[in-house]
C-alpha cells in the first residue's frame, strides 16, 4: 500500500504534491478531473520514500498514461487555501516542466484507478493566449505561467 505524505490535525490537513507543466506548440496541457468545473495542472501525491522527481514520473505515467521526462524544475509553491469540502489545507507544490517521449499525442482522457477511487480525467490543451479566460485552480498560476521564461522559485500564498 502506497503512503501519501498527508497530515491531519484539527486545523489543517498538510499536502506534498507534484504539478507538471507541458506546453507544445504554444499551448498547455490541463486535466479537469471528475467534471470539477474547473482545470488544474496534472501531478499528484508524493509517496513517503519516494523524491518529487520519482513522484513527477508516476504521476503523469499514471495520469496519462504516456511516458514523459522532466525537463527542468520550475519551483516550489506553498499554498494556503480551503478546499471545495470547506477544509484548511497547506500544501507544498514541487511543479517540473516536462514533456512526453512520444510525439504522437492521442486523447489523454480516461478513467484512473486511484487507489480504488475511479476519477474521470478530462485532458484538454489551452493556447496559452487563452489561458486568463480558463478557469485554473490554483488561479495565481496565470500569471506564473505567462511569464516569458517560466520560473516559479519559491512562493508562498495564504488565502
Amino acid at each position: 500500500m502506497r503512503e501519501h505524505i498527508d497530515i491531519k490535525n484539527e486545523h489543517y490537513t498538510f499536502k506534498f504534491r507534484v504539478s507538471g507543466v507541458i506546453i507544445r506548440d504554444n499551448k498547455i496541457l490541463l486535466v479537469e478531473m471528475d467534471k470539477a468545473g474547473f482545470f488544474c495542472l496534472p501531478g499528484g501525491h508524493v509517496e513517503l520514500g519516494e523524491t518529487t522527481e520519482e513522484a513527477m514520473i508516476r504521476e503523469m505515467k499514471e495520469e496519462t498514461m504516456k511516458d514523459t521526462y522532466i525537463k527542468k524544475y520550475l519551483g516550489n509553491i506553498e499554498n494556503f487555501f480551503t478546499n471545495k469540502h470547506n477544509k484548511h489545507i497547506h500544501e507544498i507544490a514541487y511543479y517540473y516542466l516536462m514533456d512526453f517521449k512520444d510525439n504522437e499525442i492521442n486523447d489523454l482522457s480516461h478513467i484512473e484507478n486511484d487507489e480504488g477511487t475511479l476519477v474521470d480525467l478530462n485532458f484538454k490543451w489551452f493556447d496559452l493566449n487563452e489561458l486568463k479566460d480558463v478557469n485554473l485552480k490554483p488561479t495565481y498560476l496565470k500569471d506564473l505561467l505567462l511569464k516569458d521564461e517560466i520560473a516559479f522559485n519559491h512562493y508562498i500564498i495564504k488565502d
